[in-house]
This record gives structure tokens, sequence and C-alpha cells, in this order.
């Protein structure tokens, strides 16, 4: 008798054993269909006559980042959406909820903003859609598609972000040269000076003296030394920042020269860039 029960033991928990995996991987599967259903109720939830519904739907989606990749095609359709709601509804990844100070004009929170963030969370998957989006005829949806490119980062949007420099829109164009500036790409420095010496915006030339800086060549010196005589304060501080940045020591009596700026920023940033050259 203790022989069978023995022998017993040894088969039940040798069935366990076997059975183990079989349940696991049915478990993830499961797992796998609950998530993939969940994405496409949100999907759904993107068409919703209720602008917060659809806001909230785009932030789900945000928060499954690549897993919500089948989603990439609605959010990138809901990029032109402007209906206004309230900042703090929408899920700005890692900044405060502001329209105001430096990005007044940037931004307007909206199902389209919400998307935008939910494309960034996704990633790669959303670069060529996005850079599709660029050609948009609705300029809501080309700065949605200009912003998320800016965060994502990949290089195959650059001569796209290049083309957007000279886009009618002035938000899509500060975008483009947010985006290209953190590029760090050898192959964007000349486009990028081209368009910020020809700028007609004040707040583009700001992103652009600060997208500069983010270059340590010796091309953009120049340019940003004449952007210290720049009529906008913010674009003269920006420029102060962005030489010290660059190193170059072409710019030590420039900076010197606007210590006695009128605005405080620029003095405070000039002081800045100087100790940094001479350190």
């Amino acid at each position: 008798m203790k022989g069978r029960a023995l022998v017993l033991m040894v088969m039940m928990a040798m069935a366990s054993g076997v059975g183990a995996p079989y349940r696991t991987a049915r478990g993830a599967q499961g797992a796998v269909s609950a998530a993939q259903s969940d994405v496409a109720q949100k999907i759904t939830e993107l068409s919703s006559a209720d602008a917060s519904r659809r806001v909230a739907a785009a932030c789900a989606l945000a928060g499954m980042d690549a897993r919500a990749a089948s989603a990439v095609p609605a959010l990138v359709r809901l990029l032109a959406d402007d209906a206004a709601v309230s900042p703090a509804l929408v899920c700005y990844r890692g900044i405060e909820p502001s329209t105001g100070g430096e990005f007044e004009g940037l931004r307007t929170p909206s199902p389209g903003e919400a998307a935008t963030q939910a494309l960034i969370a996704i990633g790669e998957p959303a670069v060529e859609p996005l850079i599709e989006a660029l050609k948009d005829n609705r300029p809501q949806a080309r700065k949605n598609a200009a912003w998320a490119l800016t965060e994502i980062r990949d290089e195959r949007a650059a001569d796209a972000l290049v083309k957007a420099l000279g886009d009618e829109s002035w938000q899509v164009r500060a975008y483009a040269s947010m985006g290209l500036g953190e590029l760090r790409s050898e192959r964007v420095v000349g486009p990028l000076i081209a368009a910020f010496r020809s700028e007609k915006n004040a707040q583009v030339r700001w992103y652009g003296a600060a997208s500069l800086g983010q270059f340590r060549d010796p091309r953009v010196v120049e340019p940003l030394i004449a952007a210290l005589k720049d009529d906008e304060p913010r674009v003269r501080a920006y420029a102060a920042a962005s030489l010290g940045q660059v190193g170059d020591s072409r710019a030590v009596a420039p900076l010197t020269a606007v210590l006695n700026d009128q605005n405080e920023q620029v003095r405070a940033y000039a002081r800045s860039s100087l100790g940094l050259l001479k350190d």
C-alpha cells in the first residue's frame, strides 16, 4: 500500500509539473488578449462625442506605451482635434500643464494634444505616420506632429523637420526648430542657421537660438553673436546662453558687451556663459 501511495504521489507531482507551463502560457495569452481588448476599447473611445472622453482615452493609451502601437493611426487622425479642454485633463509628459510663458501660443489643451502625448509614449512605431502627418493641410495636426517628433528624437524625421522650417504656421516652425536641435545631427546645422537668420517671428527665433546651442559647431557662433542684438530680449538671452554651451572663444567679447544689456535675463545668461568660457 505504501508503495502504491508513493507511486500515486509521484504521478500527481509529475502531472502538476507538466501542466504548469501550459497554465502559465494560457495565463499569458489571456493577459495579452485582455490588453489588446483594452487598446481596442480606447481606440473606439477616441471617437466619442465628448472631448473629455477623447482626452481620457488618448491618455490611457499613453500609459500603455508601445503596447498601444495599434492605436497609432487613430491617434494620428486625432492630432487636428482642437476642442478646448482643461489643461489638467491632458497628460502632458513631465511638464506642467501651462499654456503661458515659453509655451504661449504653442499649447492649446485639447484631444489633439492628448493624442500627441500618447504618440510620444508609443515612440518608434509612430515615427513614419507622424512624418506623413507633417503634410496634413490642417496646421494643428502639423504642429502636434512636429511636437511629437521633437520628443521622440528619431533621425528618420530630420529631412521632414528641415522642410517644416518653412511651414506657414509659426508653431510648426517652432517645434521643427526645437526638434532639429534635439537630433544634434551635423547635417541639419546649415538649414537651421538659414531659417534662424530669416525668421520673422520672435518666438520661433528664440527657440532657434536655443537649438543652435545644442551643436558644438563653429558655424553657429556668428549667427548667435548677431542674435545678441535682436530686438526681442528672450532671443538675446537664449543666444547668450547658447554661446556658453558652444564654447567658442569668439563669443567672449560680444558676451562681455551685453553685460550692460537692459534685460536682466540677458545679463545673467551672459555672465554664466562667460564663466563657462573662462573655465
